[in-house]
């Protein structure tokens, strides 16, 4: 992927997803709190929306629940019917939703699945905010879950399993986060000393994708971007899941309220920045009081014009001094040594409301990474870690080494122990879960199982253990 200067200052908002990340960092939204560790059926796990490359009419909203599903218990996984799954859309960037598409599912015995899903909207809400009721007695959509359902106006809906899309090599984060090891891929020789880490095998690969070989159940909805779109073609969207405040049933759900407890906007921002005793009120919160309320969780990006030398330009000098730009070592640099940046504050504007930004009128596969927030929506195949840790390692303005200065990337090279860990993890630019001929290719994540080029666009789920495909857990090479 060609890099070049039309890159607007904001790509400053992956900066810091990973060397500041909390020891006890999640991967991911999977199990992010204690709440949705307690409802994996509303535990939002990823959450993308994209043009679809077959039709650039048509929006494409996922919503991944239910994290770690094993395929021996393919007919365990469920929706649950007391949670209100909803993807909100703004479209005048008030971080307000202006529209919400609603899913509700209901037991249903006549039913292969044993569940009915009932989709509404995309319409105005009734409400806005944490609180919210269903916007319609009459869904727009109704089926049983377990497949496609098509409506005549252009809609289509798929609901059940499908396989986990998310990919890293959380277990070698940890060891390096620990102290057991420094790096993905092992260096045996640099100027730091040896970097511990994985072995590079014969196919090019070196890392352990650590949700390969689990499946998940996904919400997929696909319409006409038209029925959206406001004045700009920006969207800002997001998924939540509300719990009923009564379980009792009703004939209707208009009269119904939930209350919100889950949401996701932009990749891992909760899990990195958000410390594990805030995430209960982050989860309960909306986006247009992200700045005012999450701001100070969020430090400040490299400039390119420092008077101490803390620059851009020093941090590129060093890692390619160590050469970690290139392969076998590590990933090619993703922005230039002289890429400019003159605020500080950049990482705040991109990152805050938490949202993933969706620009209609760009083609369905274009990331237009870092021009207006992290990347122009999300596909299931976009490899969101390693664009995450190839910008970081550049753009962090972190102390790393304690020395008080944080953009040369100062390592005391005798003594590795007073470097803050989390900076190894960003050190290569990606994990090494795919072959390194495809490394700087950030459309392909390297997912254990081919995904779809077509709706529902996740790729199908595990065959029960013992059947042709069966993979361990997880995968190893």
């Amino acid at each position: 992927m060609h890099i070049v200067r039309k890159f607007a200052s904001l790509a400053l908002g992956m900066s810091l997803l990973f060397v500041a990340a909390s020891p006890v960092t999640q991967a991911a939204d999977h199990r992010d709190s204690p709440t949705a560790d307690g409802a994996p059926e509303g535990d939002i796990t990823d959450f993308f929306t994209f043009l679809d490359p077959n039709d650039a009419s048509q929006i494409v909203l996922i919503m991944n629940v239910n994290p770690f599903a094993v395929p021996a218990e393919q007919a365990g996984y469920r929706f649950s019917t007391d949670f209100l799954y909803q993807f909100k859309i703004d479209n005048d960037a008030s971080a307000r939703e202006d529209f919400v598409v609603q899913v509700l599912f209901k037991n249903d015995t006549t039913c292969s699945s044993g569940q009915r899903v009932l989709v509404f909207g995309p319409a105005q809400p009734r409400t806005t905010g944490a609180r919210n009721v269903v916007v319609s007695d009459h869904p727009a959509v109704a089926g049983c879950t377990g497949g496609t359902l098509t409506a005549s106006d252009g809609m289509q809906v798929f609901t059940g399993l499908r396989d986990d899309p998310f990919v890293f090599d959380f277990g070698q984060f940890e060891r390096i986060l620990t102290g057991k090891q420094e790096v993905f891929r092992d260096l045996p020789s640099t100027p730091l000393g040896h970097l511990r880490g994985r072995t590079l095998h014969t196919d090019g690969t070196s890392g352990v994708d650590a949700f390969g070989g689990f499946d998940l159940t996904s919400i997929a909805i696909e319409f006409p971007k038209h029925w959206v779109q406001g004045k700009s073609s920006r969207l800002g969207i997001w998924a939540t899941v509300s719990a009923a405040l009564d379980n009792h049933e009703h004939a209707n759900d208009d009269d119904r309220a939930f209350m919100q407890f889950q949401r996701m906007g932009q990749q891992a921002f909760k899990t990195v920045f958000v410390p594990a005793a805030l995430r209960e009120a982050f989860n309960a919160s909306v986006p247009e009081n992200d700045n005012v309320n999450w701001s100070s969780l969020v430090i400040n990006a490299l400039t390119s014009n420092d008077p101490t030398g803390n620059t851009i330009a020093a941090r590129f000098d060093l890692l390619n001094s160590l050469g970690l730009f290139a392969l076998p070592n590590g990933a090619p640099n993703l922005l230039p040594r002289d890429f400019q940046n003159t605020d500080p504050n950049f990482l705040r504007k991109a990152l805050l409301p938490d949202v993933l930004r969706l620009d209609l009128n760009l083609a369905p596969n274009d990331l237009a990474v870092g021009q207006f927030g992290l990347q122009n929506g999300r596909r299931p195949g976009d490899a969101v870690i390693d664009i995450l840790t190839r910008v970081a390692r550049q753009l962090s303005d972190i102390d790393f080494a304690g020395s008080g200065r944080a953009g040369a990337f100062n390592f005391p090279l005798n003594n590795l122990a007073v470097a803050d860990r989390r900076v190894f993890v960003v050190l290569q630019g990606t994990d090494f879960i795919k072959p390194d001929a495809t490394v700087p290719d950030l459309t392909e994540s390297g997912n254990d199982r081919p995904l779809l080029s077509v709706f529902p666009f996740l790729a199908t789920p595990h065959p029960l253990p013992g059947e042709p495909g069966t993979v361990g857990f997880p995968a190893q090479q």
